[in-house]
């Protein structure tokens, strides 16, 4: 293999394929951890606060705070101020669990 194919591999896209499998993965990790899910029920299709998702939950603030972003980085979960709300991805595993 020639160097500008190894680079040219280096710097191709997932495939199609690939970048589905990723999103299923994804979301699979998201709706199997019963931490995950209990946020999800808590911000609902109507979004919620912080302190209205930590006084439903009981959650620690590490916990919560480790889960949520592990939700906004895999885009499931967008935050504005102190309002967290479900983004489509969101809502469509909100609708699963």
């Amino acid at each position: 293999m020639l160097d500008d194919d190894l680079d040219d591999l280096l710097d191709a896209k997932p495939s199609e394929r690939e970048r589905v499998k990723a999103e299923h993965e994804l979301a699979h990790k998201a709706a199997s951890h019963p931490i995950r899910r209990q946020l999800i029920r808590a911000i609902g299709a109507f979004g919620a606060t912080r302190s209205e998702i930590l006084e439903n939950t009981d959650l620690d603030e590490k916990v919560f705070k480790y889960h949520t972003e592990f939700l906004i980085n895999g885009e499931f979960l967008n935050k504005i101020e102190d309002k967290y709300s479900l983004s489509n991805k969101g809502i469509e595993l909100l609708e699963c669990i």
